[in-house]
């Protein structure tokens, strides 16, 4: 891995304390240290989710994006320096869509060498609580390496849940929970195709429902979603395990439960000046709201360490 990847990694989870609450992590021990792994994530909200598994796991990650962000020839560099791979859909053009290939074979040889890559089995995000129809593409690659004659063989597919507080910008509470790793040995070999993709994504539709915080009719602005958020902090600053956490979610009443509105980072005062500015950028630079949290996360991560440095610049000028 690089000098760039192994900074961002680091920042990553520096900034994560800087910019949320707090971010909860189970089931680190589910990830194999020495075999290829396939991390398959609900996908909330857009490539955050991605940059925070990866930050906060041990090992080193690629992953899978949304193919329009290779589009830019200045920022193609960055992406590969950050182990993205592009994956297409028919609204970027039939003619991409042969570029899968590459993107599936480079899969393959990346879990050769006993590493993680990292795909959003949903496909698209939405910023919601909801747990939408699987995609092919993780029963393909699962498929495809089980079948080989290299290392990929020895594959587990590891299911990750992720649950939101909110998708409005820092101060928010996070959980992600890792799931037990889903083995070659829990399949039928004699299936076809169609019918290993139908097994396999029930398994995993199965086991993400369980490991995330799952309900469609939540709806930000409501009085359920009020109480979901008083329950949410509640459990969360009591030192809860994530699972006792979301299972907590289905089951308590949050009547009468305060949400802290933690609209400021830690140390607010200090980064105020630059926050207020990433919020103000953000929807300058995408418009689409599904992207506004992981570009507020990716501005700040990236800048606050040159604000550390110019406000030095400046109090040592003035003393």
């Amino acid at each position: 891995m690089g000098i760039f990847y192994n900074y961002c990694k680091l920042n990553t989870r520096l900034t994560s304390h800087l910019f949320y609450n707090n971010i909860k992590v189970s089931g680190q021990e589910n990830i194999p240290s020495d075999k290829p792994v396939l991390l398959a994530l609900t996908h909330p909200n857009s490539f955050l989710d991605a940059v925070l598994v990866g930050g906060m796991i041990k090992r080193p990650t690629y992953f899978l994006a949304r193919g329009d962000a290779f589009g830019n020839k200045l920022v193609l560099p960055i992406l590969h320096s950050l182990n993205m791979l592009p994956v297409y859909r028919l609204s970027e053009g039939k003619d991409n869509l042969g570029k899968n290939t590459e993107t599936f074979d480079a899969c393959q040889n990346i879990l050769s060498q006993r590493k993680v890559v990292i795909i959003f089995a949903e496909g698209l995000s939405e910023n919601n609580w909801e747990l939408r129809a699987m995609k092919k593409g993780p029963a393909r690659i699962a498929k495809k390496a089980w079948s080989s004659d290299s290392a990929s063989k020895e594959m587990v597919v590891v299911p990750v849940g992720l649950t939101y507080e909110h998708y409005r910008g820092a101060g928010k509470n996070i959980l992600i929970n890792i799931g037990k790793p889903i083995g070659k040995n829990q399949f039928d070999e004699q299936d076809n195709e169609a019918m290993f993709v139908r097994k396999f994504n029930e398994k995993v539709t199965q086991d993400l429902g369980v490991l995330a915080y799952i309900n469609p009719a939540l709806k930000e602005g409501t009085p359920a979603y009020t109480k979901f958020r008083g329950i949410f902090q509640k459990e969360i600053h009591q030192q809860q395990p994530v699972q006792k956490i979301i299972e907590a979610l289905h089951t308590h009443n949050g009547d009468g439960l305060k949400v802290r509105e933690n609209k400021f980072l830690v140390y607010s005062l200090l980064f105020l000046p630059l926050y207020k500015m990433v919020i103000w950028l953000s929807p300058k630079i995408v418009k689409q709201s599904v992207f506004f949290d992981s570009i507020c996360f990716g501005l700040f991560m990236f800048l606050w360490p040159v604000y550390l440095v110019l406000i030095g610049l400046l109090l040592g000028l003035l003393f």
